[in-house]
C-alpha cells in the first residue's frame, strides 16, 4: 500500500474538484430544461472555486502525515478505498458517468452520490490540515452540504 503525505491528500481533493466540475459541465450540456442546466452550471462553478481554495491550502500543508501513526494508517486504508471508488478511477471517470445519464433525475441522483462521497472525503480531510487551515475545509464542507440540499430539492 502506498504511503500518502498530507500534500498527496490535498492533491486528491484537487482531482475530486476537477472531476466534479467535468461531471457537472457535461451534464449541464445534456440538460433539457434551463432550470436543471443552471443548477449544474452553478455546481460546476462552485467546484472551480473549491479547486482554487485547495490550491491555496496546498501551499500551507506540510509534506508529512499530520495524524498520529495509528490514525494515519487507518486513514491510508480509507484513502485507498476512496481512490478505487467510481469518483477516482480513471482520468475521465466523471465524464464517463455523465455520458451514461439518460434523464435529468438520474443526473441529479448521480450528483447527489458524488456530493456524498465528497463530503465523506472532506470531513476526513478536515482532520488532516492544521487548525488554522480548517476553516477553509469547513467552508467547503458547508458548501458541499448546500449542493446536496439543492440537488435533493430539485429531485
Amino acid at each position: 500500500m502506498p504511503i500518502f503525505q498530507a500534500t498527496d491528500v490535498i492533491e486528491m481533493a484537487l482531482e475530486l474538484e476537477k472531476s466534479g466540475e467535468a461531471f457537472y459541465r457535461a451534464v449541464a450540456q445534456k440538460a433539457r430544461t434551463d432550470e436543471i442546466r443552471a443548477l449544474f452550471e452553478d455546481l460546476a462553478d462552485a467546484e472551480v472555486e473549491h479547486h482554487a481554495a485547495f490550491q491555496k491550502l496546498s501551499r500551507a500543508v506540510w509534506d508529512r502525515p499530520l495524524l498520529p501513526p495509528a490514525e494515519w494508517d487507518q486513514y491510508l486504508m480509507y484513502l485507498q478505498a476512496t481512490i478505487q471508488s467510481a469518483f477516482f478511477e480513471g482520468k475521465d471517470k466523471a465524464l464517463a458517468l455523465a455520458e451514461q445519464v439518460t434523464d435529468e433525475k438520474e443526473a441529479i441522483r448521480m450528483a447527489m452520490g458524488f456530493e456524498k462521497e465528497t463530503l465523506l472525503f472532506f470531513h476526513d480531510l478536515r482532520d488532516m490540515v492544521s487548525e488554522t487551515d480548517r476553516p477553509v475545509v469547513l467552508r467547503i464542507i458547508n458548501e458541499e452540504k448546500t449542493h446536496l440540499r439543492r440537488l435533493a430539492e430539485m429531485l
